[in-house]
């Protein structure tokens, strides 16, 4: 009977194990948690997003990945919510088009329907440390012992970079690196944006409201929120991917996206002075304080031009937050180093899924989806080997 190894009890290790299910092996999941799916439970704490109702074209354009894309193609949004209502879970269409769970369903509750429909065939061991790997062998450490496990396919599974207290430390990268295996730096993402200080006023906890960030290709509207340091939020998260490839990040918001730029300046026209436009615009505290500190005089007493500020009002950033505390991170095994199953060219036999793969997405559900899609690819080739 073929040994299938699979490290990281995330979602990514979670479907790959569930591809093996009907195949004539013996399944390990290793996790160095006391528990599986930390950062699955953690993800579900602002709503728990398992991924998204666009149609697969949408989807795609999500990801900077044409190697994601492709296991996406394989596994796609409808596929796992197929398999979510398979394991008893069923869901809903947000507001916002994001699938959740119908609303008395858990993040746990989730995880453990997930595990229970696993464990009839699959063993999980918990408190588990890898240590290294190669064709044959993984070396663990558990009770302070060092061990060798031999496999016949082996799952890495093993996290990015970010929310490391959820076991995603990154450790792993030196083990690879030291095989030779090419490595695209850690970035964080989905990161909120570090502003200059003489932005930050007293703004910490305002709201701007109902605004839409673009910076390159991408954009999104929604709320941001000021903190001690810059701001939070989706429409900032969104745009990181295009922020990060710029020497001087800049992006612009439009303070006013439901208005044309004609309404606006027709308005400001109509006003008895700069200041009352600004209120009958309804600009909020956070809107009118850097507009009347970063916009010109001049600018700020010519309605069409203060109407050109609202609409593209650019803010430039002094960097992201650190990699330990953002919701995801870009880099990774680079996808030259993969065959289009997930394999490690260098090691055949041996397979990679998740986040330590190189590929990048917004929040949404799409982080989830992207593990889960990889995750099926790789267990579904092995599966294919194995029968």
């Amino acid at each position: 009977m073929k040994r299938i190894l699979i490290i990281g009890g995330g979602p990514a290790g979670l479907m790959a194990a569930t591809q093996l299910l009907k195949s004539d092996c013996e399944i390990l999941i290793l996790d160095q948690k006391a528990s599986v799916g930390r950062k699955f439970l953690v993800a579900g704490d602002g709503g728990f997003n398992l991924t998204h109702s666009q149609s697969k074209t949408e989807l795609l354009e999500k990801y900077d990945s044409e190697w994601i894309k492709q296991a996406i193609k394989q596994f796609s949004n409808k596929d796992f919510i197929k398999f979510l209502k398979q394991i008893g879970i069923e869901t809903k269409v947000g507001s916002s088009g994001k699938i959740f769970p119908l609303d008395e369903i858990k993040p746990i509750q989730v995880l453990n329907a997930w595990k229970q429909f696993l464990e009839p065939k699959v063993q999980f061991v918990l408190n588990t440390r890898f240590l290294n790997f190669d064709q044959k062998h993984i070396e663990i450490e558990r009770e302070g012992k060092t061990e060798k496990l031999d496999f016949d396919y082996l799952v890495l599974a093993l996290g990015g970079k970010s929310w490391p207290v959820t076991g995603s430390d990154g450790a792993w990268v030196s083990i690879f690196e030291e095989k030779g295996i090419e490595m695209v730096p850690f970035q964080a993402s989905n990161s909120g944006l570090v502003l200059y200080e003489n932005w930050l006023g007293d703004l910490e906890g305002k709201i701007l409201k109902n605004i839409q960030t673009s910076c390159g290709n991408q954009t999104c509207a929604g709320d941001l929120v000021c903190t001690s340091y810059g701001l939070e939020g989706k429409p900032a998260y969104a745009i990181n991917g295009a922020l990060r490839k710029m020497e001087k990040p800049v992006f612009k918001i439009d303070l006013k996206p439901q208005m044309t730029s004609g309404k606006v300046f027709e308005i400001l026209k109509k006003a008895k002075n700069p200041s009352q436009g600004l209120k009958e615009l309804k600009l909020g505290e956070v809107a009118i304080f850097w507009i009347k500190n970063f916009v010109s005089k001049e600018r700020f007493l010519n309605p069409k031009e203060l109407a050109k500020a609202i609409k593209e009002f650019p803010v430039g950033i002094k960097g992201f937050r650190p990699i330990d505390e953002v919701i995801s991170c870009s880099g990774g095994v680079s996808d030259s180093e993969l065959s289009e199953f997930g394999e490690l060219n260098k090691f055949p036999n041996v397979f990679v899924a998740g986040e330590m793969i190189d590929w990048d997405a917004p929040t949404g559900g799409y982080l989830i989806q992207g593990c889960v899609s990889s995750g099926f690819v790789a267990g579904k080739a092995i599966s294919k080997m194995i029968n």
